[in-house]
């Protein structure tokens, strides 16, 4: 049943864009000002911790808790906001990308592949960095494409069912 539930909301996703992008920014808004008052509870009531450590989680807290109502009141800035962090990020696993195809990898059409990949997503996040509506036009397939696949593999699952596989437990390694 989750597994249907999971597909029909990837659908609903496609569906709606626009929606699903402002439900996105507000979960995450929603878990910053939850976060955020965590946090500030831990700094004003944990007297087990370091008073510099109270004082970063009351700060941390505080602009979690700000970040999180500032996204609140402009749902279309946040989201601009989230996919350029997002396209950062993922600049900088193309390049990581890059780096591991360059590393000494056997076999070599594997290392091109993965060099080939790293171009790729770096090309992809320059072109959202320049261009954010093309950042949000691939955010929401992606995140469809994501939950079709976690509802498939649950529908999968209920169908076959859990079984445990045994695994022997081997001895402790110890120093020598």
């Amino acid at each position: 049943m989750g597994g249907i539930i999971v597909i029909a909301l990837a659908i609903f996703a496609i569906a709606d864009p626009q929606f699903t992008t402002q439900t996105l920014v507000i979960v995450i808004a929603t878990g910053l000002i939850i976060g955020g008052l965590f946090r500030i509870s831990v700094g004003a009531f944990a007297t087990v911790l370091p008073s510099p450590l109270r004082s970063l989680n009351v700060t941390g807290g505080v602009i979690a808790f700000v970040l999180g109502i500032a996204a609140l009141f402009d749902l279309q800035a946040a989201v601009a906001t989230l996919i350029g962090i997002l396209a950062v990020a993922l600049l900088l696993v193309g390049a990581v990308e890059i780096g591991v195809g360059v590393a000494r990898h056997p076999p070599v059409w594997l290392r091109l592949l993965i060099v080939a990949i790293g171009v790729l997503t770096i090309i992809l996040s320059v072109y959202v960095i320049l261009d954010m509506s093309i950042g949000q036009g691939i955010l929401v397939p992606i995140l469809a494409l994501a939950l079709m696949l976690v509802g498939i593999r649950n529908i999968v699952h209920g169908i076959t069912g859990h079984h445990s596989i045994a695994t022997p437990v081997e001895a402790a390694v110890t120093a020598a």
